[in-house]
């Protein structure tokens, strides 16, 4: 169970100042219980949407897939396991312009502590880096010691926000900004958009994708005992694959 280990020592560097992320408002990710105000974004796709400028999709937990893979490292790695680490309630809008890409937009969020860990069904897939069976004693250490490490009572969310967009439908490029820890940190990442056919107003979006996010760069120590023999690396690979239909409001649905 390395990672359950591992971030039971994790420790983090002292969070420093970093560029204010306004809160997504996606529903089921506010700080507090209850429902979120719209976001300022959402805002501001809908009037466009109701200007005959675009569509306004929300983000489909249902059919929407979010997977980070967390990876072992170090002489003694063999005695951990690799992990795959599943977002089940991710929440978000995406805003896709009638013609060309001015305006596009996405924002996303989930919370840590709505994470699935380990199930085999997404394991097995990966092959034999990932063969192993962490049993559910291993899954539960992992979940109390994640939340611990990242802070997760003190930073529940992970948010993320497109601040720019290039290229041209279906294939993208997102500057993402990403909020994670008390930091903001800016990556660029590809995305493949497959955009609704026949009658858009009922028809779902697609928008698939992959980033790295790097645990020094949010301020966290990625783990690592006797002198480096047993660690995980500092990269964790996310695949994104986002469904989302069209509405008419940014209330939650």
């Amino acid at each position: 169970m390395l990672l359950a280990g591992a971030l039971a020592g994790c420790g983090t560097a002292p969070p420093t100042p970093s560029a204010a992320m306004p809160p997504l408002a996606a529903p089921g990710v506010g700080a507090q219980d209850g429902p979120a105000s719209p976001s300022p974004s959402c805002t501001a796709w809908l009037a466009a949407q109701q200007r005959g400028e675009g569509r306004l999709y929300r983000v489909d937990a249902a059919t929407s897939q979010v997977r980070i893979h967390v990876f072992r490292a170090g002489r003694l790695a063999k005695a951990g396991h690799n992990h795959v680490i599943g977002v089940e309630r991710l929440t978000g809008q995406v805003f896709v312009p009638n013609d060309g890409i001015a305006g596009a937009g996405v924002e996303l969020a989930f919370r840590l502590d709505d994470l699935a860990i380990d199930k085999p069904e997404w394991r097995a897939p990966l092959g034999p880096e990932f063969a192993s069976t962490p049993s559910a004693s291993d899954v539960a250490g992992t979940r109390a010691n994640l939340l611990k490490a990242v802070d997760g009572d003190r930073f529940p969310i992970i948010a993320m926000r497109s601040t720019a967009v290039a290229g041209a439908f279906p294939v993208l490029a997102l500057q993402l900004a990403v909020d994670w820890h008390g930091h903001t940190r800016t990556l660029q990442v590809p995305v493949r958009v497959t955009r609704p056919s026949g009658d858009a107003g009922h028809t779902a979006l697609r928008t698939q994708g992959a980033l790295v996010l790097r645990q020094s760069d949010f301020g966290i120590t990625p783990f690592s005992v006797l002198g480096g023999l047993l660690a995980i690396q500092d990269d964790l690979t996310v695949d994104v694959d986002v469904s989302a239909s069209p509405v008419a409001s940014c209330a939650a649905g």
